[in-house]
């Protein structure tokens, strides 16, 4: 984080110099946010199935660097970080009520459906005018995803509390997406992105007073953590 705050002071410094820029190899700088919406199976929020994730659409933030080799072609590294909420609490809840026979359960989550990426690959930029372009990329790296826990709270059990510990794991992962920018200077523009991600961790589940017969265990989550990423973002190049 130093270093990325550094490189944007000396951008700032120097943009007399950036903006004397000539055509051919540069760098672009980045800085995007907005939306992201789990796909498929991690995005069910069915407590009888368990490939459900009960992941719902979230926010997605990454910061990108993309040295252009050529006025077109450049290669490009992004570190991102999504965060997703959570989905039809109350029907997983309901199935360990209906599992357990008890009377009642009570749910509360705990921490939340995240994934981290470090990701590079190929752009290539098209000019469509003087400032506007458009932008396409595919990038793979690795990919952390951190499953949410939860408590579930027994009202006719003595020993009334199960709890799903909070889970993580990694593997490799891809995005391919396209973008407009719109350069309002010769150094500074705007974007506007859209991006698949997918990738497939192995992700081990522990519980904590698991009671036998009282519902839904999962050993291992391994299903795809996909979707589509929305962002706009602030392009610096120099």
């Amino acid at each position: 984080m130093k270093k990325i705050l550094l490189a944007a002071s000396i951008m700032v410094t120097c943009s007399s110099v950036f903006g004397q820029k000539e055509t051919g190899s540069h760098l672009v700088f980045s800085v995007n946010g907005g939306i992201t919406n789990p796909l498929g199976n991690y995005g069910k929020g069915d407590y009888a199935d368990e490939k459900s994730g009960f992941a719902k659409t979230g926010g997605h933030v990454n910061i990108t660097g993309v040295y252009y080799l050529s006025k077109s072609f450049g290669i490009g590294a992004l570190m991102g970080y999504s965060q997703f909420g959570h989905k039809n609490l109350q029907n997983l809840a309901d199935g360990y009520k209906e599992d357990s026979g008890t009377d009642s359960t009570t749910l509360f989550s705990k921490g939340s459906n995240h994934s981290l990426s470090f990701l590079v690959g190929p752009y290539y930029s098209f000019a469509i005018s003087k400032k506007l372009s458009l932008d396409i990329r595919l990038m793979g790296g690795y990919v952390k995803t951190n499953l949410a826990g939860f408590e579930v709270h027994y009202e006719d059990y003595t020993d009334n509390i199960m709890t799903q510990k909070e889970s993580s794991g990694g593997a490799f992962g891809f995005q391919g997406g396209a973008g407009l920018t719109y350069m309002i200077t010769k150094m500074i523009g705007i974007k506007a992105n859209a991006d698949y991600f997918s990738s497939k961790p192995k992700i081990n589940i522990s519980y904590d007073n698991f009671i036998v017969n009282s519902g839904r265990r999962l050993d291992t989550y391994n299903e795809s953590i996909s979707g589509v990423n929305a962002t706009i973002g602030i392009a610096v190049n120099f």
